[in-house]
Protein backbone atom coordinates (compact mmCIF):
# COMPACT_ATOMS: atom_id res chain seq x y z
CA UNK A 1 0.00 0.00 0.00
CA UNK A 2 1.39 3.31 -0.79
CA UNK A 3 1.83 6.26 1.05
CA UNK A 4 -1.37 8.69 1.26
CA UNK A 5 -1.22 11.71 -1.53
CA UNK A 6 -0.71 15.55 -0.41
CA UNK A 7 -4.69 15.46 -1.06
CA UNK A 8 -4.79 13.19 1.95
CA UNK A 9 -2.41 14.73 4.32
CA UNK A 10 -3.78 18.10 3.37
CA UNK A 11 -7.31 17.13 4.33
CA UNK A 12 -6.31 15.62 7.54
CA UNK A 13 -4.19 18.71 8.47
CA UNK A 14 -7.28 20.82 8.09
CA UNK A 15 -9.47 19.16 9.76
CA UNK A 16 -7.22 19.21 12.61
CA UNK A 17 -6.49 22.73 12.73
CA UNK A 18 -10.45 22.70 12.50
CA UNK A 19 -11.29 20.89 15.79
CA UNK A 20 -7.78 20.50 16.96
CA UNK A 21 -8.75 22.46 20.19
CA UNK A 22 -10.77 18.76 21.16
CA UNK A 23 -7.71 16.92 20.93
CA UNK A 24 -7.09 15.20 24.60
CA UNK A 25 -10.59 16.21 25.81
CA UNK A 26 -13.15 14.06 26.78
CA UNK A 27 -15.72 13.41 24.23
CA UNK A 28 -18.72 14.93 26.30
CA UNK A 29 -16.37 18.17 25.63
CA UNK A 30 -16.34 19.07 22.63
CA UNK A 31 -18.50 20.96 20.57
CA UNK A 32 -21.57 18.86 19.85
CA UNK A 33 -23.04 18.10 17.28
CA UNK A 34 -19.96 15.60 16.65
CA UNK A 35 -19.38 12.33 14.89
CA UNK A 36 -17.19 10.06 16.87
CA UNK A 37 -15.51 6.68 16.15
CA UNK A 38 -13.82 4.24 18.48
CA UNK A 39 -10.72 3.38 17.41
CA UNK A 40 -10.45 0.32 19.31
CA UNK A 41 -13.82 -1.08 17.89
CA UNK A 42 -13.37 0.05 14.73
CA UNK A 43 -10.04 -1.94 14.95
CA UNK A 44 -11.52 -5.11 16.61
CA UNK A 45 -14.50 -4.94 13.70
CA UNK A 46 -11.66 -5.36 11.47
CA UNK A 47 -9.73 -7.83 13.33
CA UNK A 48 -12.79 -9.85 13.49
CA UNK A 49 -13.29 -10.04 9.68
CA UNK A 50 -9.47 -10.59 8.99
CA UNK A 51 -10.18 -13.35 11.29
CA UNK A 52 -12.55 -15.01 9.26
CA UNK A 53 -11.55 -14.59 5.98
CA UNK A 54 -9.49 -18.03 5.99
CA UNK A 55 -12.85 -20.10 6.13
CA UNK A 56 -14.53 -18.13 3.31
CA UNK A 57 -13.65 -18.61 -0.34
CA UNK A 58 -14.15 -15.12 -1.52
CA UNK A 59 -11.51 -12.61 -0.98
CA UNK A 60 -12.46 -9.14 0.85
CA UNK A 61 -13.23 -5.89 -0.87
CA UNK A 62 -13.67 -2.88 1.66
CA UNK A 63 -16.61 -0.93 0.73
CA UNK A 64 -15.92 2.64 1.68
CA UNK A 65 -19.65 4.72 1.03
CA UNK A 66 -20.30 3.55 4.65
CA UNK A 67 -17.38 6.33 6.23
CA UNK A 68 -16.13 7.60 3.55
CA UNK A 69 -12.83 8.35 5.14
CA UNK A 70 -9.37 7.35 4.27
CA UNK A 71 -7.75 6.32 6.78
CA UNK A 72 -10.50 3.65 7.74
CA UNK A 73 -10.34 2.61 4.50
CA UNK A 74 -6.12 2.08 4.82
CA UNK A 75 -7.28 0.50 7.95
CA UNK A 76 -9.70 -1.97 6.09
CA UNK A 77 -6.49 -2.70 3.29
CA UNK A 78 -4.29 -3.70 6.65
CA UNK A 79 -6.69 -5.72 7.74
CA UNK A 80 -7.48 -8.64 5.40
CA UNK A 81 -9.50 -6.30 2.29
CA UNK A 82 -7.46 -6.71 -1.07
CA UNK A 83 -8.77 -3.68 -2.88
CA UNK A 84 -11.52 -1.47 -2.21
CA UNK A 85 -15.02 -0.77 -3.44
CA UNK A 86 -16.94 2.79 -3.94
CA UNK A 87 -20.35 4.00 -4.36
CA UNK A 88 -19.24 7.49 -6.57
CA UNK A 89 -16.14 8.00 -8.94
CA UNK A 90 -15.16 10.59 -6.62
CA UNK A 91 -15.04 8.09 -3.25
CA UNK A 92 -12.66 6.28 -5.82
CA UNK A 93 -10.08 9.34 -6.39
CA UNK A 94 -9.98 9.63 -2.88
CA UNK A 95 -9.28 6.37 -1.71
CA UNK A 96 -6.24 5.89 -4.23
CA UNK A 97 -4.99 8.73 -3.48
CA UNK A 98 -5.49 7.19 0.41
CA UNK A 99 -2.97 4.22 -1.40
CA UNK A 100 -5.02 1.56 -2.55
CA UNK A 101 -4.16 -0.26 -5.91
CA UNK A 102 -7.69 -1.93 -6.90
CA UNK A 103 -10.93 -0.55 -6.66
CA UNK A 104 -14.34 -1.11 -8.16
CA UNK A 105 -16.98 1.38 -8.40
CA UNK A 106 -19.83 -0.61 -7.74
CA UNK A 107 -22.23 2.02 -9.67
CA UNK A 108 -22.53 2.77 -13.45
CA UNK A 109 -21.15 6.14 -14.52
CA UNK A 110 -22.61 7.28 -17.15
CA UNK A 111 -22.06 10.90 -16.89
CA UNK A 112 -18.97 11.63 -19.75
CA UNK A 113 -17.05 13.65 -17.51
CA UNK A 114 -17.31 10.74 -14.75
CA UNK A 115 -16.33 7.76 -17.35
CA UNK A 116 -13.03 10.22 -17.83
CA UNK A 117 -12.55 10.42 -14.22
CA UNK A 118 -12.46 6.60 -13.91
CA UNK A 119 -10.45 6.68 -16.98
CA UNK A 120 -7.78 8.92 -16.13
CA UNK A 121 -7.81 6.80 -12.48
CA UNK A 122 -6.49 3.93 -13.93
CA UNK A 123 -3.59 5.58 -14.93
CA UNK A 124 -2.36 4.88 -11.28
CA UNK A 125 -4.61 2.18 -9.92
CA UNK A 126 -6.85 -1.16 -11.56
CA UNK A 127 -10.02 0.49 -12.13
CA UNK A 128 -13.40 -1.67 -12.06
CA UNK A 129 -16.49 -0.56 -12.94
CA UNK A 130 -20.14 -1.85 -13.09
CA UNK A 131 -22.26 -1.50 -16.59
CA UNK A 132 -25.78 -3.20 -17.54
CA UNK A 133 -26.14 -1.58 -20.80
CA UNK A 134 -24.19 -1.59 -24.47
CA UNK A 135 -24.58 1.92 -24.55
CA UNK A 136 -23.10 3.08 -21.66
CA UNK A 137 -19.97 0.40 -21.94
CA UNK A 138 -19.08 2.15 -24.99
CA UNK A 139 -18.75 5.50 -23.81
CA UNK A 140 -16.79 4.01 -21.33
CA UNK A 141 -14.58 2.75 -24.30
CA UNK A 142 -14.36 5.96 -25.30
CA UNK A 143 -13.24 7.43 -22.44
CA UNK A 144 -10.31 4.70 -21.69
CA UNK A 145 -8.94 5.00 -25.31
CA UNK A 146 -8.80 9.06 -25.23
CA UNK A 147 -6.82 8.34 -21.78
CA UNK A 148 -4.95 5.55 -22.60
CA UNK A 149 -5.89 3.21 -20.56
CA UNK A 150 -7.81 -0.17 -19.22
CA UNK A 151 -10.86 -0.26 -17.52
CA UNK A 152 -12.31 -3.56 -16.08
CA UNK A 153 -15.68 -4.18 -15.91
CA UNK A 154 -18.28 -5.92 -14.13
CA UNK A 155 -21.99 -6.36 -15.87
CA UNK A 156 -23.79 -6.09 -12.57
CA UNK A 157 -26.76 -8.69 -12.81
CA UNK A 158 -30.49 -7.54 -10.79
CA UNK A 159 -30.23 -10.23 -8.15
CA UNK A 160 -33.26 -9.56 -6.67
CA UNK A 161 -33.09 -5.80 -5.61
CA UNK A 162 -34.70 -4.67 -8.98
CA UNK A 163 -32.29 -1.46 -8.76
CA UNK A 164 -29.14 -1.96 -11.31
CA UNK A 165 -28.52 -4.92 -13.26
CA UNK A 166 -29.44 -6.74 -16.02
CA UNK A 167 -32.76 -9.12 -16.31
CA UNK A 168 -31.74 -11.96 -17.73
CA UNK A 169 -28.23 -14.20 -18.28
CA UNK A 170 -29.71 -13.77 -22.68
CA UNK A 171 -29.59 -9.72 -21.38
CA UNK A 172 -26.18 -10.34 -19.45
CA UNK A 173 -24.39 -12.16 -22.25
CA UNK A 174 -25.25 -9.48 -25.21
CA UNK A 175 -23.62 -7.20 -23.24
CA UNK A 176 -20.49 -9.22 -22.09
CA UNK A 177 -19.96 -9.90 -25.71
CA UNK A 178 -19.89 -6.00 -26.61
CA UNK A 179 -17.47 -5.27 -23.70
CA UNK A 180 -15.42 -7.99 -25.04
CA UNK A 181 -15.30 -6.41 -28.18
CA UNK A 182 -14.92 -2.78 -27.28
CA UNK A 183 -11.29 -1.53 -27.26
CA UNK A 184 -10.00 0.22 -23.73
CA UNK A 185 -12.01 -1.95 -21.62
CA UNK A 186 -11.41 -5.86 -19.80
CA UNK A 187 -14.58 -7.78 -19.01
CA UNK A 188 -13.87 -9.28 -15.33
CA UNK A 189 -16.75 -10.63 -14.44
CA UNK A 190 -20.14 -10.00 -12.67
CA UNK A 191 -21.46 -7.69 -10.02
CA UNK A 192 -24.49 -9.12 -7.95
CA UNK A 193 -24.77 -7.17 -4.75
CA UNK A 194 -27.78 -8.96 -3.46
CA UNK A 195 -29.09 -6.07 -0.92
CA UNK A 196 -32.56 -6.72 -0.98
CA UNK A 197 -31.64 -9.82 1.26
CA UNK A 198 -30.31 -7.01 4.01
CA UNK A 199 -33.69 -5.61 4.20
CA UNK A 200 -35.04 -8.60 5.61
CA UNK A 201 -34.26 -8.78 9.24
CA UNK A 202 -35.89 -12.60 10.27
CA UNK A 203 -32.25 -14.35 10.02
CA UNK A 204 -33.64 -17.71 8.03
CA UNK A 205 -35.98 -15.68 6.00
CA UNK A 206 -32.12 -13.60 4.98
CA UNK A 207 -30.38 -16.92 4.38
CA UNK A 208 -33.39 -18.30 1.98
CA UNK A 209 -33.39 -15.12 0.28
CA UNK A 210 -30.06 -14.42 -0.28
CA UNK A 211 -29.39 -18.31 -0.95
CA UNK A 212 -31.68 -17.74 -4.24
CA UNK A 213 -30.23 -14.48 -5.23
CA UNK A 214 -27.01 -16.36 -5.52
CA UNK A 215 -28.02 -19.58 -7.32
CA UNK A 216 -29.43 -17.06 -9.88
CA UNK A 217 -25.96 -15.45 -10.01
CA UNK A 218 -24.29 -18.15 -10.34
CA UNK A 219 -26.74 -19.08 -13.08
CA UNK A 220 -25.76 -16.31 -15.02
CA UNK A 221 -22.19 -16.38 -15.06
CA UNK A 222 -22.59 -20.12 -15.75
CA UNK A 223 -24.58 -19.25 -19.05
CA UNK A 224 -21.89 -16.63 -19.65
CA UNK A 225 -18.71 -18.92 -19.38
CA UNK A 226 -21.10 -21.59 -21.60
CA UNK A 227 -21.36 -19.18 -24.17
CA UNK A 228 -17.37 -18.07 -24.54
CA UNK A 229 -17.20 -15.18 -21.90
CA UNK A 230 -14.82 -16.22 -18.85
CA UNK A 231 -15.79 -14.77 -15.95
CA UNK A 232 -12.97 -14.95 -13.59
CA UNK A 233 -15.03 -12.19 -10.81
CA UNK A 234 -18.11 -12.74 -9.27
CA UNK A 235 -18.33 -9.70 -6.85
CA UNK A 236 -20.94 -9.52 -4.27
CA UNK A 237 -22.40 -9.42 -0.31
CA UNK A 238 -23.21 -6.88 2.25
CA UNK A 239 -22.04 -7.37 5.96
CA UNK A 240 -25.76 -8.66 6.48
CA UNK A 241 -24.96 -12.10 4.12
CA UNK A 242 -21.34 -11.21 3.83
CA UNK A 243 -20.82 -15.15 5.49
CA UNK A 244 -23.37 -16.88 3.70
CA UNK A 245 -22.15 -15.26 0.17
CA UNK A 246 -18.48 -15.50 1.21
CA UNK A 247 -18.18 -19.64 1.65
CA UNK A 248 -19.74 -20.14 -1.68
CA UNK A 249 -17.15 -21.53 -3.27
CA UNK A 250 -18.45 -19.27 -7.05
CA UNK A 251 -18.28 -15.97 -5.29
CA UNK A 252 -14.61 -14.47 -5.53
CA UNK A 253 -14.98 -11.35 -3.95
CA UNK A 254 -17.12 -9.53 -0.92
CA UNK A 255 -18.59 -5.68 -0.92
CA UNK A 256 -17.68 -5.16 2.57
CA UNK A 257 -18.80 -1.60 4.03
CA UNK A 258 -21.16 -1.88 7.27
CA UNK A 259 -18.90 -4.24 8.86
CA UNK A 260 -16.02 -1.69 9.88
CA UNK A 261 -18.20 0.72 11.88
CA UNK A 262 -21.38 -0.36 12.06
CA UNK A 263 -24.63 1.54 12.91
CA UNK A 264 -28.13 0.71 14.37
CA UNK A 265 -29.90 -1.24 11.47
CA UNK A 266 -26.61 -3.69 10.54
CA UNK A 267 -26.58 -3.86 13.88
CA UNK A 268 -29.90 -5.39 14.08
CA UNK A 269 -29.03 -7.98 11.66
CA UNK A 270 -25.57 -8.73 12.55
CA UNK A 271 -24.06 -8.18 16.04
CA UNK A 272 -21.09 -9.42 15.62
CA UNK A 273 -20.09 -6.18 14.65
CA UNK A 274 -20.02 -3.85 17.63
CA UNK A 275 -21.14 -0.03 16.61
CA UNK A 276 -17.48 2.14 16.46
CA UNK A 277 -19.53 5.08 15.17
CA UNK A 278 -21.70 7.29 17.09
CA UNK A 279 -22.42 11.02 17.56
CA UNK A 280 -22.45 13.34 20.80
CA UNK A 281 -25.06 15.88 21.26
CA UNK A 282 -26.73 17.77 23.53
CA UNK A 283 -30.53 18.29 25.37
CA UNK A 284 -31.61 21.83 23.95
CA UNK A 285 -35.02 21.91 25.53
CA UNK A 286 -36.59 19.79 28.58
CA UNK A 287 -40.74 19.99 28.84
CA UNK A 288 -43.35 17.76 30.71
CA UNK A 289 -42.95 15.24 28.25
CA UNK A 290 -40.06 15.26 26.31
CA UNK A 291 -36.83 16.34 25.54
CA UNK A 292 -35.05 18.01 22.12
CA UNK A 293 -31.50 17.25 21.05
CA UNK A 294 -29.09 19.51 18.86
CA UNK A 295 -29.52 17.01 15.97
CA UNK A 296 -31.49 16.17 13.29
CA UNK A 297 -32.33 14.53 10.03
CA UNK A 298 -29.58 16.84 8.56
CA UNK A 299 -27.08 15.45 10.87
CA UNK A 300 -27.72 12.00 11.73
CA UNK A 301 -28.90 8.78 9.68
CA UNK A 302 -32.41 7.05 9.91
CA UNK A 303 -33.25 3.74 8.38
CA UNK A 304 -36.97 2.35 8.20
CA UNK A 305 -36.81 -0.80 6.40
CA UNK A 306 -38.94 -3.30 5.98
CA UNK A 307 -41.33 -2.02 8.99
CA UNK A 308 -38.40 -2.46 11.01
CA UNK A 309 -37.47 1.47 12.60
CA UNK A 310 -33.31 1.44 12.88
CA UNK A 311 -33.82 5.18 14.47
CA UNK A 312 -31.02 6.70 16.72
CA UNK A 313 -31.37 5.71 20.13
CA UNK A 314 -29.60 7.88 23.27
CA UNK A 315 -27.02 5.89 25.10
CA UNK A 316 -27.99 5.41 28.56
CA UNK A 317 -31.37 6.26 27.70
CA UNK A 318 -32.11 3.74 24.42
CA UNK A 319 -36.36 3.44 26.35
CA UNK A 320 -36.66 6.21 24.99
CA UNK A 321 -39.02 6.53 21.94
CA UNK A 322 -38.15 9.42 19.16
CA UNK A 323 -41.79 11.86 18.81
CA UNK A 324 -40.12 13.59 15.83
CA UNK A 325 -37.30 14.12 14.21
CA UNK A 326 -36.75 17.84 12.66
CA UNK A 327 -34.17 19.46 10.15
CA UNK A 328 -32.17 20.37 13.41
CA UNK A 329 -34.00 18.31 16.11
CA UNK A 330 -34.39 15.07 17.37
CA UNK A 331 -37.15 14.96 20.02
CA UNK A 332 -37.86 11.93 22.03
CA UNK A 333 -40.86 11.01 24.18
CA UNK A 334 -39.45 11.20 27.84
CA UNK A 335 -41.87 11.84 31.43
CA UNK A 336 -40.78 12.66 34.76
CA UNK A 337 -39.11 9.41 35.12
CA UNK A 338 -35.90 10.56 33.02
CA UNK A 339 -33.18 12.66 34.29
CA UNK A 340 -31.87 14.26 31.83
CA UNK A 341 -32.15 18.16 31.77
CA UNK A 342 -31.05 21.31 29.79
CA UNK A 343 -27.14 21.51 28.85
CA UNK A 344 -26.56 17.48 29.43
CA UNK A 345 -24.35 15.80 26.79
CA UNK A 346 -25.04 12.02 25.74
CA UNK A 347 -23.64 9.29 23.48
CA UNK A 348 -26.37 9.14 20.66
CA UNK A 349 -26.69 5.77 18.51
CA UNK A 350 -26.77 6.66 14.64
CA UNK A 351 -29.90 5.12 12.89
CA UNK A 352 -27.49 4.38 9.36
CA UNK A 353 -23.99 5.48 9.11
CA UNK A 354 -24.04 6.25 5.34
CA UNK A 355 -26.48 9.10 5.69
CA UNK A 356 -24.51 10.59 8.81
CA UNK A 357 -21.48 10.94 7.39
CA UNK A 358 -22.46 12.77 4.14
CA UNK A 359 -23.24 15.78 6.55
CA UNK A 360 -20.20 15.99 8.72
CA UNK A 361 -16.74 16.73 7.72
CA UNK A 362 -14.41 15.18 10.59
CA UNK A 363 -14.55 12.59 12.69
CA UNK A 364 -13.13 12.87 16.81
CA UNK A 365 -11.63 9.53 16.79
CA UNK A 366 -11.68 8.46 20.58
CA UNK A 367 -9.83 6.08 22.77
CA UNK A 368 -11.10 5.59 26.01
CA UNK A 369 -13.53 8.26 25.43
CA UNK A 370 -10.53 11.14 24.97
CA UNK A 371 -10.72 12.47 21.79
CA UNK A 372 -6.64 11.71 20.00
CA UNK A 373 -7.18 12.10 16.50
CA UNK A 374 -9.57 14.19 13.73
CA UNK A 375 -9.98 12.26 10.61
CA UNK A 376 -11.59 13.88 7.55
CA UNK A 377 -14.41 12.49 5.67
CA UNK A 378 -14.16 13.04 1.80
CA UNK A 379 -15.52 13.05 -0.46
CA UNK A 380 -18.96 14.50 1.05
CA UNK A 381 -22.14 14.81 -1.29
CA UNK A 382 -22.70 14.05 -5.10
CA UNK A 383 -20.15 16.60 -6.33
CA UNK A 384 -16.87 16.39 -7.56
CA UNK A 385 -15.09 19.17 -4.81
CA UNK A 386 -12.41 19.74 -7.08
CA UNK A 387 -11.45 16.20 -7.66
CA UNK A 388 -12.14 15.85 -10.97
CA UNK A 389 -9.85 19.20 -12.15
CA UNK A 390 -7.05 17.85 -9.79
CA UNK A 391 -7.19 14.83 -11.72
CA UNK A 392 -7.49 16.65 -14.96
CA UNK A 393 -4.86 18.58 -14.00
CA UNK A 394 -2.68 15.27 -13.26
CA UNK A 395 -2.27 15.89 -9.48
Amino acid sequence: MRDPAPVIVEAHDHVRDLYGAALGRSKYDVVTPALIVDRDVLRSNLSFMEARLPALHARLRGHVKNHKSPHIARMQLEHGAFGLCAATVWEAIVMVRAGADDVLIANQLVVPQKRRAAALLAREANVLVNVDDIGDAEGLSAAAVEAGTTLGVLVEVDTGMHRAGVDSPEEALVVAQRIQALPGLRMDGLSGYEGHCSMEMDRDTRHEKQAVAMRYFVEVADFLEANGVPCPILSAAGTATAFWTGADPRITELQLGSYAAMDDYHYLMEPSFKKATSAVVTVISRRKDRIVLNLGKKTFGAADVAGIPAYPRIMGHEQLVPYRFDEEHATYEADASCTLKVGDVVGFHLGYTPFAVNYFDAYHVVENDKVVDIWPIIPRGPLHGGLLTMLEAGR
